[in-house]
């Protein structure tokens, strides 16, 4: 895999991210989802992989902002569950964010395609 692609959560979409739907506010999990997981993640090529940076102006994460913006890429049928995990690695400096990357991860193997709000 090469990791030739990089975003940078607290410097490209927020410091406090938060929130599930984009009804709580320009931070939330559906917004980072929708205007900069996805766009970054369909413009991948073969064989090419995207890193996260979690710890880099951001103090932590909610469950509700990573469910939406990770899980939810599965959940909209965008890639499938082991395909996001492939693709996706995560960096931070702080070892403390270890644990959201644990969380991330577990939510992406938890998550069903079509099992989004509204599709219950």
């Amino acid at each position: 895999m090469r990791w030739s692609k990089t975003l940078n959560i607290g410097k490209e979409f927020s410091d406090h991210p938060i929130g599930r739907y984009r009804s709580d506010g320009e931070a939330s999990g559906e917004v980072f989802r929708d205007d900069f997981l996805i766009p970054r993640l369909i413009s991948l090529e073969e064989g090419e992989g995207l890193t996260v940076v979690l710890d880099d102006g951001v103090d932590g994460y909610g469950s509700s902002f990573l469910v939406e913006a990770f899980g939810g890429v599965v959940k909209k049928g965008i890639m499938k569950n082991r395909e996001l995990l492939d693709r996706l690695r995560f960096s931070y400096k702080n070892s403390d964010f270890s644990f959201f990357e644990e969380r991330i991860r577990k939510y992406i193997e938890d998550a069903a395609f079509g099992s989004e709000r509204g599709n219950n």
